[in-house]
């Protein structure tokens, strides 16, 4: 008789990790199918020689305690999720490198009060402009929670009566709210590094998912696993267990079942077939609905369009480095770099769309934060610039190697130029 479980989870990235981890807790028996041979997904590390690589994760807000833990640490307590975080002392750095020279340099530091002091130290006047910044992001806060709580039916009357201003900046870009709020230009041009993150330009991305990440950022902090983004996986994945969900690895989900238009179990590449009334997929919605499914026309019409409609967006480019000499050996003091010949998010989107015209990248160590992210005497270094897909359309395999390695060549290059800092002899 085929095994039954009240949920099945197919792949074990933190997104299925974490869900497993709460349906356990609710008392649900849980199963686990993943085709890697362990957990993690994307948020994974690998070894080159003595070097450890990050290829994902590099930082997460919220892990503070007191007033810096934020939702997802309190999650985290919830779940009873044990990872070693290691605080990051500024949220970033922000270079940019104009025709004759440096044109901005600024290092933003984590804390609501030190971030407010700072910007004040560089656009005198703002403060009244920064506290309406972190007001909008106290009425977006509110907005969320009240549309998390109607479980997707929000009474409009509700919305036009308590969360109007919500309303209006959920219909608005980045731009547009800070022209609104009448945040100076060069405050605005500081604000704006984290773009990349979202893989849009400030003056299309909405204002919601900007704010709510970049407040996020300044005011609760931000914190690196101590032994790579590997370590939150494991230790979600220790605490389902512990709450007794069952894990499957090296098997992989080829098909699921329905009957009588409800989910009735899935099928694993061996054959084998796992009775349960829930599935939650860790995998994209189209492998779901064109591969797995066994019944597509059950799928609902407009979950279809949402998929279809679905474009690769940004991309990140990495070039991971092991350098034989230390950050002090070197000068590198920062954490995180962003480096570009503008302060204009839109201009630097434009450029992402050619090796040519790319202008942006950040560098990070993680030695700074961590100094056991590698060797003794040694330096954990990443450039990543982002791209859109069209990008990286002439490359093949026989010209790959020697495009990526002049590419990097090339970044390398802007980074020694910018920062006044050697490493392509390390």
């Amino acid at each position: 008789m085929a095994q039954m479980y009240d949920v099945v989870v197919v792949g074990a990235g933190n997104g299925g990790l974490m869900a497993a981890c709460r349906a356990s807790q609710m008392g649900l028996k849980t199963l686990v199918i993943e085709k890697h041979n362990l957990p993690g997904g994307c948020a994974t590390s690998f070894r080159r020689g003595r070097f450890e690589f990050e290829a994902s994760l590099h930082e997460l807000p919220d892990m503070g305690q007191g007033q810096a833990r934020g939702d997802l640490g309190k999650l985290f307590d919830e779940l009873k999720i044990e990872v070693e975080w290691l605080p990051i002392h500024d949220a970033y750095r922000l270079v940019v490198a104009g025709k004759d020279g440096i044109e901005l340099d600024a290092t933003v530091p984590h804390g609501r009060e030190k971030f407010i002091a700072y910007m004040e130290s560089q656009c005198p006047g703002c403060t009244p402009a920064i506290n309406r910044f972190f007001d909008v992001c106290s009425e977006i806060d509110k907005g969320l929670d009240y549309f998390g709580m109607s479980r997707g039916k929000p009474d409009p009357a509700v919305i036009r009566s308590k969360y109007s201003n919500f309303a209006r900046i959920a219909g608005a870009s980045v731009m547009e709210v800070w022209k609104a709020i009448e945040m100076p230009q060069r405050c605005i041009d500081i604000l704006s590094a984290y773009w990349p993150y979202q893989g849009a330009d400030l003056y299309t991305l909405d204002a919601v998912r900007y704010f709510k990440m970049l407040s996020g950022y300044v005011s609760t902090g931000a914190y690196m696993p101590k032994m790579r983004s590997h370590e939150i996986s494991l230790a979600i994945e220790k605490r389902a267990r512990e709450l007794g969900c069952t894990f499957w690895y090296n098997r992989e989900v080829t098909g699921i079942t329905t009957d009588k238009g409800r989910i009735s179990g899935v099928i694993t590449d061996d054959g084998e077939v796992i009775r349960t009334g829930n599935v939650i997929s860790n995998a994209f919605p189209n492998v779901v609905y064109s591969r797995l499914l066994d019944n597509p026309s059950l799928v609902p019409e407009y979950e279809l369009k949402k998929a279809n409609a679905r474009t690769f967006g940004g991309r990140g480019f990495t070039v991971l480095m092991g350098l034989d000499k230390s950050p002090e050996e070197l000068g590198i003091k920062d954490y995180a770099v962003f480096i570009s010949t503008t302060a204009d998010s839109a201009a630097m989107y434009r450029n992402c769309f050619s090796r040519e015209t790319i202008d942006n990248f950040a560098a990070t160590c993680l030695n700074i934060v961590n100094p056991a992210a590698s060797p003794r005497g040694t330096s954990h270094f990443a450039i990543t610039c982002l791209f859109t897909d069209e990008a990286w359309g002439d490359v093949t395999p026989e010209n790959y190697t020697t495009i990526k390695r002049e590419f990097t060549s090339s970044l390398i290059q802007r980074y020694e130029e910018t920062m006044g800092i050697r490493i392509r002899d390390c």
